[in-house]
């Protein structure tokens, strides 16, 4: 399906479907909106997105319902973000990073979700909310978006934690890597695939497990709970997840505008309020899935490989050239972008000094073998809900009016 066959069709459906904009939820008409899931509905991905839309439609009162299209059956995954914005569906989670040139500001600040930290638990939520906070301040972001038909409530929320490098034969070194063919997100991995000396192909995620079985590629570049999820280790036996590359935060929650401008004040503030609640949940779920990965991938005869030194410091030097120039290569819609790095900068040390002293997402653990080895506990995220909707959702809400 092209792009360019489904807009005007998509366009026309949400001009006569929707509703005109109600007063209230009592005076609205029941809405049953489309959610285009990118897995099944048995993937541990989708069932926090089920649990936040059931919540939506139990406080609407059944005035708004949602009917899902799974792994790919309404809209493929390259063209989701742009079909979300013509309409094709409502309500979805959708990948940016497959159209650069389109969401350039998305690009951009996905390039700086760099790990600092070993602790995957506190790696892993303080990119996931430090970006998420960062976003919603990032007002080309959101505009670039909204100009294309979408209205974001999650800009940017990472749920990869730091990516790794699996492939079908060792990953030790520079010299295990050069030349092996690897599946890349985007072009924030192409840079780091290259850096690598690796030979970059931009796959989406459903197309990794063929891909892998047919010799198209040698490795895959990617977090551990898709690696889990989608089948790869069944093909890749050799995990490289030390040699902490870009997490993936360019993955965004959000409505179609003209359904989200339908919505009366208070539907929308219902959905902002599960909002908080969604994040919280997808916190808990995908890092219980990476800890259960790690367990059972391990039984099942994958090696957790360690980068060696000159591999580290090609990676740090990268990470390094990339922070430095950030500002430089800031898109012209980003306004004053140096202080935008610095923000983030601030953000990022903020988030990691309350998760860790405060919230029980530290310990002494630099990979989740250690964390297994100690019999590390994970922390209460009970907590989370009301600080992610008064510190972030809210703020942002406010400058959605």
């Amino acid at each position: 399906m092209k792009l360019k066959t489904f807009g005007l069709m998509a366009i026309l459906l949400s001009a006569t479907a929707l509703p005109v904009v109600a007063g209230t939820l009592a005076d609205m008409k029941p809405m049953k909106l489309r959610v285009a899931s990118l897995y099944g509905p048995d993937n541990w991905f989708t069932a926090p997105m089920e649990a936040y839309t059931a919540r939506i439609e139990a406080r609407t009162e059944g005035k708004v319902t949602f009917e899902y299209f799974y792994a790919g059956s309404l809209v493929p995954t390259k063209e989701m973000t742009s079909a979300l914005g013509a309409g094709l569906f409502d309500f979805g989670f959708v990948l940016p990073s497959y159209e650069p040139a389109k969401f350039s500001v998305d690009e951009w600040q996905g390039s700086l979700a760099i790990p600092t930290n070993q602790n995957p638990i506190l790696e892993f939520a303080t990119t996931a909310l430090s970006h998420f906070e960062w976003t919603t301040g990032l007002e080309a972001h959101t505009n670039q978006f909204t100009q294309a038909g979408i209205q974001p409530v999650m800009p940017s929320f990472s749920i990869s934690g730091a990516y790794g490098l699996l492939c079908k034969s060792n990953n030790e070194t520079l010299a295990d890597m050069a030349g092996k063919r690897s599946r890349v997100a985007g072009s924030t991995w192409t840079g780091e695939a290259q850096n690598l000396g690796l030979t970059p192909v931009s796959l989406p995620i459903t197309e990794v497990y063929q891909a892998f079985q047919s010799g198209v590629i040698d490795c895959w570049m990617g977090h551990i709970a898709d690696a889990g999820a989608n089948g790869v280790f069944d093909h890749g036996k050799y995990f490289n997840l030390g040699i902490g590359l870009t997490a993936y935060s360019q993955a965004l929650y959000g409505f179609n505008k003209d359904t989200w401008d339908s919505f009366p004040e208070n539907v929308k503030d219902i959905i902002w309020g599960e909002t908080a609640a969604y994040a919280a949940e997808l916190l808990q779920t995908a890092l219980t899935q990476q800890y259960t990965t790690a367990v059972t991938s391990t039984k099942n005869g994958v090696t957790y490989t360690i980068p060696d030194a000159e591999v580290m410091q090609k990676v740090q030097s990268y990470h390094d050239a990339v922070r430095a120039e950030a500002a430089h290569k800031a898109p012209a819609d980003v306004k004053d972008a140096a202080d935008q790095v610095k923000r983030l900068e601030q953000t990022r040390q903020k988030w990691q000094a309350r998760l860790e002293k405060d919230l029980g997402f530290g310990g002494d653990y630099d990979s989740w073998s250690s964390f297994i080895s100690q019999n590390g506990q994970m922390p209460d995220f009970a907590p989370l809900k009301e600080i992610i909707l008064n510190e972030i959702v809210l703020p942002y809400a406010n400058k959605q009016k």
